[in-house]
């Protein structure tokens, strides 16, 4: 009987062939609904866990050269709209904005290191160039006496009157033997030639035209013969010691040796004020003329007069200690280092981008920003210039300094400058260990944003920001562009900045700032579309799929079942038991089941990359408007990721076991409830 109702399967081929097909349609379309679906899920958590969205914003406004906000229609020293740097400006409304996951204001701080000189990247010679000295200009050295007795007329151009002489408010230099007597930053030497027994360039291009900074200075100018009748000129008496604040030009000629017995040798040196008693100011100028921000270090009356006799000096308590400070002030600047403290090397624009990146060693990993190990990276140029490689330990004093400029662009150097005048200002220190060496590629293209925002300046040091644990509050540092990251959840940034327009945060105002931001999102706002049409697409045809293949599947086993139910009434009319009968009938139902199943389920299966790859390619156009929301991307810094467009065989065989068991329980429900019947109910009536 068994066999007699397998053959019945192909004396009625129409009936089973439409089986057939009905089954393996909605196999195929429920397999790769759902390999689609499951490719689509897996793309949007590769995408969600492989690309980082970042903000960075610059806070800009009408201002005048000093960066205060324009009040009214005054235009006093107006410069334009500016990018600045702001004090106390309240982040609060943007870092918990909707769609924000994390911000980071890093901080910036100087680090001082006793047993290292902070060196410029290409020349060999100290960044910093200020120094106090006492010096003598000996006549044995400098003046040249012809046999009468007078002076050689070659030196008329220096001497005068017995004295050694320089015009002020000239950059014209006079060149001299110094014998210095003392340097305050210990580190270099002051004369020129290849054995150090040459004269060197002295300047004096600052002239006093303020008369109330000249009545101020009034007795030191004339203890120098200084005044109008004079030619604004200074004298020097020779084999006389004076103390001086100079600024110093370096021998940077490493052929002919910049450094003489470990000191850094010095061709030149301008008499200056001195950068600890003045008052310092961001500054702004028009774009395009002398940029856009830098920093201002205005003279006071504070300010010793920065040449005086050593004796007069001695003499006065109140300015002896004044050099004596900006001395120890200007020995820590000789040996300071620019120190950024982060939680999160992701959240700096440039290696966000990719134009940064590890060269030798390794990141700093979560687990030492969590623990705030004493471990940090440095540049590749500056691990040239400083000799320090992987496995380097440095000794470091903290200390802050405010006015980060954030004109400073990549080829430019950090300066931190020290400016208290107790000689023991620092909030913390530690030994680290640098574990890695990052490079900066070229940048490539434009930016709507400054370039100072994804700039790398080559001699920032990174630590973490726990490794610091006496440092200043957040609200105490400044935001800018190239200290403040905010990440978003990616694909959010248009809800994003609609929160900022409702805030009022962006947009033109008079008297305020002007939040301007630019987002970052290596790429994914080009593939965003895509992954969105396709697990949109997806998910519509998982649930129709899935819909169909429910109702179908128990329609299919109904009418399956009714076509059977004339046959088990005749089987169990010739004698055959339910059980028997059942199993002939479920015997025929599985190998439908089984072969429409299959066959359905192959060819969903193989379908699945084709069907994918075309519902990507037709959202691959990005809008114009949207990608409007995205900063310049070069090609060479997006993230590539190759998302998943195929089918899962696991998925496949899930799907495959689905219809075959929808179909074979509907089946079985109805072939039972035949067989609780009598076997004439089961057959024809007459009239049927």
């Amino acid at each position: 009987m068994l066999s007699m109702h397998l053959r019945q399967l192909i004396r009625k081929p129409a009936r089973t062939a439409l089986y057939l097909a009905v089954l393996i349609l909605l196999t195929a379309f429920f397999c790769a609904s759902l390999n689609l679906y499951k490719d689509s899920q897996y793309n949007l958590q590769l995408a969600n866990d492989t690309y980082t969205t970042i903000a960075v914003m610059e806070l800009c406004a009408d201002v005048d050269m000093y960066g205060n906000l324009l009040q009214g229609t005054s235009l006093d020293n107006y410069v334009g709209n500016q990018s600045l740097t702001v004090y106390g400006y309240d982040l609060e409304p943007i870092v918990t904005a909707p769609n924000v996951k994390k911000y980071e204001l890093r901080a910036r701080y100087g680090a001082f290191s006793e047993d290292n000189i902070a060196l410029s990247k290409d020349d060999n010679i100290p960044i910093f160039n200020g120094d106090i000295i006492r010096f003598q200009l000996k006549s044995s050295e400098n003046i040249i006496i012809d046999e009468d007795g007078s002076y050689n007329p070659a030196n008329e151009y220096r001497v005068k009157d017995g004295c050694f002489y320089l015009e002020t408010g000239s950059a014209a230099p006079k060149s001299f033997t110094l014998d210095v007597i003392d340097s305050a930053v210990d580190a270099v030497y002051y004369r020129s030639g290849d054995n150090g027994s040459g004269s060197i360039h002295m300047m004096m291009p600052f002239r006093i035209s303020d008369d109330t900074i000249a009545a101020h200075y009034a007795k030191n100018l004339e203890r120098l013969g200084y005044s109008p009748d004079t030619n604004y000129e200074l004298y020097f008496e020779p084999d006389t010691e004076y103390i001086a604040c100079v600024i110093l030009g370096y021998v940077n000629d490493t052929e002919k040796g910049n450094i003489l017995d470990g000191l850094y040798r010095v061709s030149s040196i301008n008499f200056w004020r001195d950068e600890l008693f003045c008052k310092r100011d961001y500054v702004y100028s028009k774009k395009g003329i002398d940029g856009i921000e830098g920093i201002a270090y205005l003279l006071t009356e504070n300010h010793p007069y920065w040449i005086q006799k050593y004796k007069y000096v001695k003499e006065n308590p109140d300015d002896l200690e004044k050099f004596n400070q900006i001395g120890r002030a200007y020995y820590i600047n000789m040996r300071s280092f620019a120190v950024m403290t982060t939680n999160d090397i992701g959240g700096i624009p440039a290696f966000n981008l990719g134009r940064m990146y590890i060269k030798d060693g390794r990141a700093i990993s979560a687990e030492e920003y969590a623990s705030g190990a004493k471990v940090c990276m440095i540049s590749r140029e500056f691990s040239k210039a400083q000799g320090w490689k992987i496995g380097s330990k440095i000794d470091f004093d903290f200390y802050t300094y405010d006015y980060f400029t954030n004109a400073t662009l990549a080829a430019s150097t950090l300066q931190p400058r020290y400016t208290y005048t107790d000689p023991d200002n620092f909030f913390d220190s530690g030994e680290y260990e640098v574990v890695g060496i990052y490079d900066v590629r070229p940048m490539t293209g434009s930016s709507t944003i400054s370039e100072a925002a994804i700039s790398v300046p080559w001699n920032t040091i990174y630590i973490p920001e726990k490794s610091l644990t006496n440092a200043p509050a957040e609200e105490d540092r400044p935001v800018t562009g190239a200290l403040l990251t905010i990440w978003l959840e990616n694909g959010k940034i248009e809800p994003f900045i609609e929160r900022m327009n409702e805030l009022g945060i962006t947009g033109a105002k008079q008297g305020d700032y002007e939040a301007r931001f630019t987002f970052y999102d290596q790429g994914y706002s080009r593939i965003q579309p895509s992954l969105e049409a396709l697990s949109g697409t997806a998910e519509l045809l998982l649930i129709l799929s899935s819909s169909l293949l429910v109702i179908a599947a128990l329609l299919l086993a109904f009418f399956y079942a009714q076509s059977q139910k004339q046959g088990i009434g005749t089987m169990r009319l010739l004698g055959c038991s339910k059980a028997r009968a059942f199993v002939a009938v479920m015997l025929s139902a599985l190998i439908i089941a089984v072969t429409g199943a299959l066959i359905g389920a192959a060819i969903g299966h193989v379908l699945t990359a084709g069907v994918g790859e075309s519902i990507m390619a037709n959202a691959n156009q990005t809008p114009e408007e949207f990608l409007a929301f995205s900063a310049y991307l070069a090609e060479s810094t997006q993230v590539e990721v190759e998302f998943a467009l195929g089918a899962d065989v696991r998925v496949s065989l899930l799907t495959c076991l689905a219809a075959l068991g929808l179909f074979i329980a509907g089946t079985l429900v109805f072939v039972a409830r035949y067989l609780g019947k009598g076997p004439r109910e089961l057959l024809p009536r007459a009239g049927e």
